[in-house]
């Protein structure tokens, strides 16, 4: 009779568990006293503070950034990178550099 009274406390205590370590502390603190509440507001706080708090909710959908490019406004911006690296390489070749060898046709 008593392992019984045993299995059916220890099931009806399984299905009161705390799902987390951290509740079952919380639970612990609790019933041990040790969890203080929570102090109330200063006065200026309370005061300065709506009674309601009209937080914005969170959306998710992106919204359109008018900074953004279009797929052949980036490959129109990419060639012009290209244009001037050529332009630069071209401009590094005709600048003469005192420790480097002489180039075969000057």
């Amino acid at each position: 009779m008593a392992l019984i009274f045993a299995l059916s406390a220890r099931a009806a205590l399984a299905q009161e568990a705390p799902s987390s370590g951290g509740e079952f502390i919380g639970r612990l603190f609790d019933a041990t006293g040790l969890r203080a509440p929570p102090r109330q507001a200063a006065d200026f706080v309370r005061e300065s503070r709506p009674e309601q708090m009209n937080y914005r909710p969170f959306d998710p959908k992106p919204q359109k950034d008018p900074k953004r490019k279009t797929a052949a406004d980036l490959r129109a911006m990419g060639a012009g990178l290209e244009a001037a690296a050529a332009e630069n390489r071209r401009r590094a070749a005709s600048v003469a550099t005192p420790d480097a060898p002489a180039k075969p046709g000057r």
